[in-house]
C-alpha cells in the first residue's frame, strides 16, 4: 500500500470516529483490495468526500501514532491551536499545547507512548491549553484507538475549544454561590443567618462532641436608630460583627439572628467557665467606643451562655437556653453576661411550667374577673366599675396581672385577655342595667389589641349582643406602654379617634407616669384620664405631688375631659381631689375588687360606707 492510500484510510477512520459515519467506515473496511482495484473511481469519489468532510469539520481532528506524534490534523485543529499544519507534523501536542506551569518535562514528552489498555481512551477530557500566541483556553477532547490494514495501531483525537462553555459554567457556579450565600447570610454583616447557623452548629456538635452557644443582644440599639438614624445603627451592627469574628476561636460559627441579636457557637467548648472567658473578650471588643461621622458611639451588649458536652443535645434547645440566660442578663442590675446553669435551669423549668399552665387556662377559659367600683361626684354614688383580670393557677394561688401579663405578651395572647375582659364588662353592665343600675363598665386594652383590624367590629358586635349603647363601655389604654415622645406617631392614635367617633369613651390609664402626659392631652381625642396612684398617695403629704395633681386637674377641666383618680385609700386623699374638681374616684377606700355576685350584692345593698375614713391599705 502506498503512503497516500494509508492517509486516505486514516482520514476515513478520523471521520468515522469524529462524525459517527459508522456505515461509511464499515463499507470502506469491508472492501478488499481486489474490489478497490476493480472500482477505482468509486473509491476515489469516497475518499474525496471523506477528505472534504474531515478538512471542513468544525471539530479538530488529529491522526497520531502511538508515540503521540501528529501524522495529520485538519484545519479546525490548526485554528484552535494557532499553528499551521507543517508546524506541528511529527510533533507531540505536549510539546506546545500546555501552559508553562503545567508543561511536562522534556524527558516525559520524549518518553511518551500511548498505552492501548489505558482507561483514557473513549473518555472525554477537559484541560487548560495554550495557543501559539500564549492565549489560554479550555480544550475538550477524546481519543479513539484504531488499527490500520497493515496491523499498526493509531490514535484519533477529536477536539474542540470549550472556553466559552467553561466561562458560562463558571459564571453559573458563581451566581449559584452568590445566591446560596445571600440565602444563608446576612447582607449587612456577612454573617450566617439562623437557619445556616443551626445546620453548621449541629454538624460541629456531632464532630466535636461538645459546643458552647452565646446569644448576644445590643443594648439600647433602638435609641441609636431613633436619635442618630439607621446608618449609625448599621455602623454598630457591622462593628459588632467584626468584634465577633475577631474574638471567637478558630472554627467558631456566628450569625445575625435579626435586628440587633447575634448567635455564636464555639465547637469543642463544653464548659461554661471557658465559654464565659470567650464572652468576656467578646463583650470587651463590642463595647469599644466607636467613632462614626462626628459622633462617638458607645455600643453596649448583654450575652446569654449555654453549653453542651453531649451530642444528644439539640441545637435549638441550646439556643433557647442561651436566650433564657440573655433574658436574665437584660434585667436591670443583672450582670451583662449570664450563664444557663443549674439554678437558671430550675427557674426556666418553673417558668415553662407556668407558661404551659397559662396557655391551658386561656384555652379552657379559666381566667377570672373581679370588679372594682368607680364612684362619681358630686353625690358620691357608684357610676361604673373597672374590670380586673385574675388567674387562679391552683386552688390556693390567685395571680395578679403583673405575674402573668408578661407571659401573655410574649405569647401574643394579650388580645385574648382583653376581649374576655370586654365580654365580662359588657355582661355585668347589662345585668346591672336590667336591675335598674346604670353603670359603665371599664376594661383595659393593650396596644396589640388596638392594632387588630377587627377590634372595632368585635366591640360593636359585643355591644349589640347585650343591647348596650356605645357609651356603656369605657376603654382604658396604658399611657406608659402605648405612646412614645410624640403621641401622634402612634398608630393607636387613629384607632382611638375611630373609637371616639363610635361614641365609645377612651381613658388614658396610669396618667402622670408616661413620657409627656400633659402634652398628650392636647394631641389625642380621649374622653378622660385616670391619675395614677403614685400621685394620689402623696397629695396630702408631699407638696410637689399635690401641685402636679392640681395642675393636671386644672388642665383637664380647661380641656373639658373627665378625670378619675385611682388609689384613694384615705379621707384626706378623697377630700383633696374632690376640692380640685375631680369627677370620679376609685380605690380601697371605697371598695376592694369583688367577684361578680359580690359586686351586684354590694350595689343592691346601697354601696354603703362610701367616703368613710379608712386606714391606708396594705
Amino acid at each position: 500500500m502506498v503512503i497516500e492510500d494509508m492517509a486516505t484510510l486514516a482520514l476515513a477512520g478520523v471521520l468515522v470516529v469524529a462524525l459517527g459515519i459508522t456505515r461509511a467506515w464499515s463499507l470502506l473496511r469491508s472492501q478488499n483490495r481486489a474490489a478497490a482495484a476493480s472500482d477505482q473511481r468509486a473509491l476515489y469519489d469516497s475518499e474525496k468526500i471523506l477528505r472534504a468532510v474531515a478538512q471542513h469539520a468544525n471539530d479538530g481532528l488529529v491522526y497520531q501514532d502511538m508515540q503521540g506524534r501528529i501524522l495529520w490534523a485538519n484545519d479546525a485543529y490548526c485554528r484552535i491551536m494557532g499553528y499551521r499544519l507543517e508546524e506541528i507534523l511529527g510533533r507531540r501536542p505536549q510539546e506546545y499545547c500546555f501552559p508553562l506551569e503545567t508543561r511536562p518535562s522534556d524527558a516525559e514528552i520524549m518518553n511518551f507512548v500511548f498505552d492501548p489498555d489505558a482507561d483514557e481512551f473513549h473518555e472525554l477530557t477537559r484541560r487548560l491549553n495554550m495557543r501559539k500566541n500564549g492565549e489560554r483556553f479550555w480544550h475538550e477532547f477524546n481519543l479513539s484507538l484504531i488499527q490500520t490494514d497493515a496491523g499498526e495501531q493509531r490514535v484519533i483525537l477529536v477536539s474542540r475549544d470549550v472556553t466559552e462553555q467553561v466561562n458560562r459554567e463558571e459564571e453559573l457556579e458563581r451566581t449559584k454561590a452568590e445566591l446560596h450565600h445571600a440565602a444563608t447570610h446576612d447582607v449587612l454583616t456577612g454573617l450566617s443567618n439562623r437557619a445556616a447557623f443551626q445546620t453548621r452548629a449541629a454538624a460541629a456538635l456531632h464532630e466535636h462532641g461538645e459546643i458552647g452557644v452565646m446569644y448576644i443582644d445590643l443594648d439600647k440599639f433602638k435609641t441609636v436608630n431613633d436619635t442618630l438614624g439607621h446608618a449609625a445603627g448599621d455602623a454598630i451592627l457591622i462593628h459588632a460583627a467584626e468584634s465577633i469574628r475577631s474574638a471567637l476561636p478558630a472554627g467558631s460559627i456566628s450569625c445575625r439572628v435579626g435586628g440587633d441579636e447575634f448567635l455564636c457557637a464555639c465547637p469543642g467548648v463544653g464548659d461554661l467557665a471557658a465559654l464565659e472567658y470567650i464572652a468576656d473578650t467578646l463583650l470587651e471588643r463590642i463595647t469599644t467606643t466607636l467613632a462614626w461621622n462626628t459622633n462617638t458611639l458607645e455600643p453596649r451588649a448583654s450575652i446569654g451562655l449555654a453549653a453542651a458536652d453531649t451530642v444528644d443535645t439539640l441545637i435549638p434547645d441550646l439556643i433557647r437556653m442561651a436566650d433564657f440566660a440573655l433574658y436574665e442578663a437584660k434585667v436591670p442590675g443583672a450582670p451583662a453576661i449570664m450563664r444557663y446553669d443549674a439554678s437558671l435551669h430550675a427557674r426556666k423549668e418553673a417558668e415553662s411550667a407556668m407558661v404551659d399552665d397559662f396557655i391551658a387556662a386561656l384555652d379552657h377559659d379559666k381566667l377570672e374577673f373581679l370588679f372594682q367600683p368607680i364612684i362619681g361626684a358630686p353625690d358620691m354614688t357608684p357610676v361604673g366599675f373597672e374590670t380586673l383580670v385574675r388567674w387562679r393557677r391552683t386552688e390556693n394561688e390567685l395571680l395578679l396581672p403583673g405575674q402573668f401579663l408578661d407571659i401573655a405578651s410574649r405569647l401574643k395572647r394579650l388580645p385574648d385577655i382583653d376581649f374576655r375582659a370586654a365580654a365580662a364588662a359588657a355582661q355585668l353592665t347589662s345585668d346591672l342595667r336590667a336591675r335598674g343600675h346604670i353603670l359603665c363598665g371599664a376594661f383595659n386594652v393593650a396596644p396589640d389589641t388596638l392594632g387588630q383590624s377587627d377590634f372595632r367590629h368585635r366591640l360593636q358586635k359585643l355591644l349589640d349582643a347585650h343591647a348596650l349603647p356605645t357609651d356603656a363601655l369605657i376603654i382604658e389604654v396604658l399611657e406608659t406602654t402605648l405612646f412614645g415622645p410624640d403621641a401622634t406617631d402612634s398608630p393607636a392614635a387613629d384607632c382611638i379617634s375611630m373609637l371616639r367617633q363610635m361614641g365609645i369613651k377612651v381613658f388614658l390609664d396610669d396618667f402622670g407616669t408616661g413620657y409627656a402626659g400633659l402634652a398628650h392631652l392636647g394631641q389625642l381625642d380621649v374622653s378622660g384620664i385616670k391619675i395614677d396612684r403614685s400621685l394620689s398617695k402623696d397629695v396630702s403629704a408631699r407638696r410637689p405631688a399635690s401641685l402636679i395633681a392640681g395642675s393636671i386637674l386644672q388642665l383637664a377641666h380647661e380641656l373639658s375631659i373627665e378625670v378619675c383618680v385611682e388609689g384613694i385609700e384615705t379621707y384626706d386623699q378623697a377630700e383633696f381631689f374632690a376640692q380640685h374638681g375631680c369627677q370620679k374616684f376609685q380605690g380601697f377606700g371605697y371598695a376592694r375588687p369583688m367577684e361578680k355576685a359580690a359586686f351586684v350584692a354590694w350595689i343592691e345593698n346601697g354601696a354603703s360606707d362610701l367616703l368613710a375614713p379608712v386606714a391606708t391599705a396594705g
